[in-house]
């Protein structure tokens, strides 16, 4: 079952500000970035990202190991979005497909699938996952990766709005769950942890202060802000506080 609506979807890309590529000054994105060149190596082809838009991270696989960059949004306007986003960055694109992830058939393989923050808006995310491989080739590459709301995340995101907690599935946010995955489909596991240490940017905030509770929060998290600025931060990772979780694996070739 999904914990968000197309709606949801399509309100939120139609005012993305483009161009859109990946930020090294953002914390949260210096630390994918750096996770994923430290653990991918020797991949080429072509990489299909399930939940793409606005495509900052195609953009910078395509740029980074030059994959050719595919994918699928649930929303028109994220589709939309993504592929002006492409043109304005000198990008050319390959299939990109708008519609549900979970009534599609794959009608190709890829050497890479990659969601960030996708399975975790679902209630029977391996399901999900399961999906995510039936578009994957023999010996590719799958990454998955979840934001963080336990621990102090949770405490935050409660106190600002509990109910983007419900648009989450917070069984996904463990290494557990990902070690399982692992298990449960047969897959080499390359890379697995927390990473991005204190995401101030992680919690979403509704647009006016309710209470003193909430200006002592939103107060925490803008000097927060200034503080994750030094990059020597981002090597201090525990579940209590860090704001996501990485997975990549290798898909057992058939024999």
């Amino acid at each position: 079952m999904k914990l968000t609506e197309v709606t949801f979807w399509d309100d939120y890309w139609a005012n993305v500000k483009l161009p859109s590529s990946v930020n090294l000054n953002f914390s949260f994105e210096r630390c994918l970035a750096e996770t994923l060149k430290n653990n991918l190596s020797d991949i080429e082809g072509e990489v299909l990202e399930v939940g793409c838009a606005p495509g900052k991270w195609l953009d910078f696989m395509a740029k980074e190991f030059g994959l050719k960059p595919n994918g699928i949004e649930y929303s028109e306007a994220g589709v939309n979005a993504t592929l002006k986003n492409f043109r304005l960055l000198g990008l050319d694109p390959g299939t990109f497909l708008a519609g549900d992830f979970l009534q599609m058939k794959p009608n190709r393989e890829f050497d890479m699938v990659m969601s960030f923050g996708f399975i975790e808006h679902f209630t029977n995310a391996d399901e999900v996952v399961k999906l995510h491989l039936m578009w994957l080739k023999p010996g590719g590459i799958l990454i998955l990766g979840v934001p963080n709301f336990r621990g102090i995340n949770f405490l935050i995101q409660n106190i600002l709005d509990k109910t983007v907690l419900d648009k989450h599935n917070l069984d996904t946010m463990s290494l557990e769950y990902f070690t399982g995955i692992a298990d449960r489909f047969n897959l080499e596991t390359t890379y697995l942890n927390y990473f991005g240490s204190f995401e101030p940017a992680l919690p979403i905030r509704k647009p006016k202060v309710e209470n003193p509770l909430h200006f002592i929060v939103r107060s925490f998290l803008w000097l927060s802000r200034h503080v994750r600025k030094i990059k020597m931060l981002d090597a201090l990772n525990n579940p209590f506080f860090s704001s996501y979780i990485l997975a990549i694996y290798k898909k057992n070739k058939i024999t």
